[in-house]
């Protein structure tokens, strides 16, 4: 992974508030080996579109989020780029695990798709908390089977439901979380997020903008008159 320089003590230590707060079984983790292995964490801020790990490189680390949203990514031989899920502040990423725990290769891309806070542990010391942390080696217990079901939901989704209507789910996402009647995306990063070509995404845009569900507009999509399409009705 690559990062920026090291923060200050004092953001070290409102980091580690910040961790505690997020992963408040960490909390009651107060033994030497822990605290041993918190001293030599890095703690580090990587700006938005920074590729922390490709495909077939070496995990090294292990990141606990603190702050931001990376991206877990694989791409196909095509070009397209598949989202496999998000990494948000409070879990762990299943790639860096499966790395990790086998010794293998890092088998997708992760990028931060914000600026990101994150504790980096030395594999060594990842594999040191798993032995002497009951709360450590129960939160990623925890968030393997929170990521394990969120993948298979997805899998589910990407199988069965047709693509117009992951689509329009995923628009109504995405108008939930800007809390807007706007997005700034682009029919690319649409097409990123489905696994399928920026051109079927553009096709069915116009279809749902012939139904007068939305507003098609240069890098934006506005909510239309229409708001009966599944997602964005769930949305509103």
């Amino acid at each position: 992974m690559s990062a920026s320089p090291l923060l200050s003590t004092q953001s070290r230590e409102q980091s580690l508030r910040k961790l505690y707060k997020l992963y408040p079984t960490l909390a009651d983790t107060d033994s030497a080996e822990w605290q041993a292995i918190l001293s030599n964490a890095q703690f580090l801020q990587v700006p938005a579109e920074t590729v922390l790990a490709t495909a077939g490189s070496s995990c090294d680390n292990f990141m606990l989020l603190l702050d931001g949203t990376v991206r877990i990514y694989q791409d196909a031989d095509d070009g397209r780029e598949m989202t496999l899920y998000r990494i948000a502040p409070g879990d762990v990423c299943l790639m860096s695990l499966n790395s990790l725990i086998h010794d293998r290769p890092f088998r997708a891309n992760a990028s931060a798709e914000t600026n990101i806070d994150m504790i980096l542990f030395s594999a060594a010391d990842f594999h040191n908390a798993m032995r002497v942390s009951d709360p450590f080696r129960m939160l990623i217990l925890s968030s393997l089977v929170d990521t394990v079901c969120t993948i298979v939901q997805n899998f589910y989704v990407t199988a069965f439901e047709p693509l117009d209507m992951r689509l329009a789910c995923l628009l109504g996402r995405l108008f939930e979380r800007a809390g807007s009647d706007c997005l700034e995306i682009t029919h690319q990063e649409l097409a990123q997020e489905l696994g399928t070509t920026r051109e079927v995404v553009s096709r069915l845009l116009k279809k749902l903008e012939r139904q007068e569900c939305i507003v098609l507009q240069r890098g934006k999509i506005l909510v239309g008159e229409n708001k009966q399409m599944p997602g964005i009705l769930e949305s509103r």
